[in-house]
Order: C-alpha cells, then sequence, then structure tokens
C-alpha cells in the first residue's frame, strides 16, 4: 500500500511576525482575535501553529481545508487544526470589498491540554479539539454560536479565555458537523495529545495504517475488544460516525491526496485507496465532496483564489 502520510507542504508557514498590526491582527497573547477583510493579504493558501476558528460575517465562496474543497456561506463556522494549510476564498464580494468578512480566533495547541489539568470540566472542550486535528464545520450554527465569537472579540484576558471556553464547549456539544481533511503538515498528528477511549484509537489507527484492505466491522470491534453492537455504539459516540461511514470518508479523504498531485490517473486512485470498483468509487466521492474526481483535481489547482469558478452540487451525508 502506498504510504500517504506525507501532505504536501507547499502552503506558506504564517508565523507570529507575519500577523502584522497594520492587517488589524492583535499582538500575540495567548487567545487573539481579529476582523478578517476581503480581499486581504491574509486571503491565501497558508498554514500557522494555532488552531483557528473562523464565524463567516459576509460573502460567499469558496473553503479549501487540506484536502478539502467546499462552500462557505454567512453563517459557517470552521475550525482548523495547527499546522493545517487552509483558505477560504470569497467569489462574490462587492467591487470595493467588505472590511468585516470574517471573525477569526487564534489559540495555542497546548492552551487547552493545559487548562484541563487544573479544570477538568473542560474535558469536553479537548474532546473536541482532539475530535480531529485537521477541520471541522459546524452546520446551522445559530445565534447563541454567533453570540459566543462576538463576546470573546470584545473581551480580554481571563475574560477573553472564559468566553473561548465556554464557545468551545458550545461546539462540542453541536450535533450537525463534519470533518473536513485528513491533510496536515507531517507531524502534525503525532504531537496530539489524545483523549479518545484507547479501543477506539486503536480502531482509528489499524484504518489510518490498512484503509485500503477490506476492513470489516467484525475486524474492527475485534480489534477494539468490544462486541459487534457494543462496538456500534462506542463508536459513533466517540466520532459522530458509523464505522463503515469513517472508513469510507478516510479512503475518500487518502483519494483527495492523490488527486492533489497530477498524478496518478483517477481510475488507478480508485483501487489505491481501498475501493473495488470505479463507480463506487464515484459514487462516494461525489456524496461526500459534491463533485467528481475530475472536478476536484481541477477545484484543488485553484485554491490559492484562482479562477475555478465550477459551482458545486451540495454534499450529501452527515459526518464524515
Amino acid at each position: 500500500m502506498e504510504d500517504l502520510s506525507q501532505a504536501r507542504c507547499d502552503a506558506v508557514f504564517e508565523s507570529e511576525l507575519a500577523r502584522r498590526v497594520e492587517l488589524g491582527i492583535e499582538p500575540s497573547g495567548g487567545v487573539s482575535c481579529h476582523t478578517h477583510a476581503t480581499p486581504s493579504p491574509l486571503e491565501r493558501w497558508h498554514y500557522h501553529d494555532d488552531y483557528e476558528l473562523q464565524l463567516v460575517l459576509q460573502t460567499s465562496g469558496r473553503t479549501y481545508v487540506g484536502n478539502h474543497v467546499g462552500e462557505f456561506k454567512p453563517g459557517s463556522i470552521v475550525l482548523i487544526g495547527p499546522r493545517v494549510p487552509h483558505n477560504l476564498v470569497s467569489l462574490d464580494a462587492p467591487a470595493s470589498g467588505t472590511r468585516e468578512r470574517s471573525v477569526v480566533i487564534h489559540f495555542p495547541g497546548d492552551l487547552m491540554p493545559k487548562a484541563v489539568e487544573l479544570f477538568p470540566d473542560l474535558i469536553d472542550v479537548v474532546s473536541l479539539l482532539d475530535r480531529d486535528r485537521c477541520g471541522i464545520e459546524f452546520m446551522d450554527a445559530g445565534r447563541e454560536l454567533q453570540d459566543g465569537f462576538r463576546l470573546v472579540q470584545n473581551t480580554f484576558g481571563v475574560a477573553r479565555f472564559s468566553a473561548l471556553a465556554e464557545l468551545l464547549q458550545c461546539l462540542g456539544r453541536w450535533s450537525r458537523f463534519r470533518l473536513l481533511s485528513s491533510t496536515s503538515i507531517p507531524g502534525a498528528r503525532d504531537e496530539r495529545k489524545t483523549v479518545l477511549d484507547r479501543r477506539v484509537d486503536k480502531v482509528l489507527e489499524l484504518v489510518y495504517q490498512n484503509y485500503a484492505d477490506s476492513l470489516s466491522l467484525a475486524d474492527a470491534s475485534h480489534c477494539a475488544g468490544v462486541g459487534l453492537n457494543g462496538f456500534s455504539r462506542l463508536f459513533k459516540r466517540a466520532t459522530g460516525s458509523t464505522f463503515t461511514d469513517f472508513l469510507i470518508s478516510v479512503r475518500i479523504a487518502r483519494a483527495c491526496e492523490l488527486l492533489s498531485r497530477k498524478d496518478p490517473q483517477v481510475s488507478s486512485i480508485c483501487y489505491l485507496v481501498g475501493f473495488n470498483n470505479i463507480s463506487n468509487f464515484n459514487r462516494h466521492f461525489r456524496r461526500l465532496k459534491g463533485m467528481t474526481p475530475s472536478e476536484y483535481r481541477m477545484h484543488m489547482s485553484g485554491r490559492f483564489g484562482g479562477a475555478q469558478r465550477l459551482r458545486l452540487r451540495p454534499a450529501q451525508g452527515g459526518s464524515g
């Protein structure tokens, strides 16, 4: 099986020094918050060491997070993990631009794991961050979540930390979400501090290492050491997805990594990632990504905000 663990590294690294005050970004001080305008020098394919939590207020456009291509609109919320390449590109901004496209929150990757040692009640927040270190989209966000962003924006110091913790707790309870990507800069996943049930963690490792093989629910439950019915409930509670859906999503994510390159051919990628036939591969890819594999390859060539303007079909399905 081909080793696909190495992510593409052609994104620009955004250090703290790159976040200049004249761009409206606060000096680093733990939890920072700023308003993202469009057009902006910040609208680029990049990554950084912090978590990024972004609420879109105005305009619609295309979301690029790791190997994920999707659409955003006002009210969209995205959580992006450390060192995951990303870019949100507005496609319908007025000619004069807009000064407040998004509210963006940055916070260090070790902030909440350290805080939970003093405040165990924050374990749900750490579980959210550990749910997927690449990207999570929260759908149908209501006023409660938008008000949470504003509270973080309008507070400072300990009050801001408290507001962020409360916002993350709300997001952790939000039932409408999906995981966006499996791609981060190499080494990022190894640095995570896992809080998942060890039995589930063993199954995740089994899938990540053997996704191209014929893995069954029985194989997964045996790996976890739990009966079939008990394992299904355990896995769904921990990941928000059934085992079968999770396996398919990993295969599609790995296919996306290959499609981000100029080769191999789409027909070869189908079998490399574990699908038995092209039609099945295309059906699942379209369901999860809202486009065909060939269209995805074309879109990824425009992730820097180029002129790729094919309209995405709505993706179907829930988490994953």
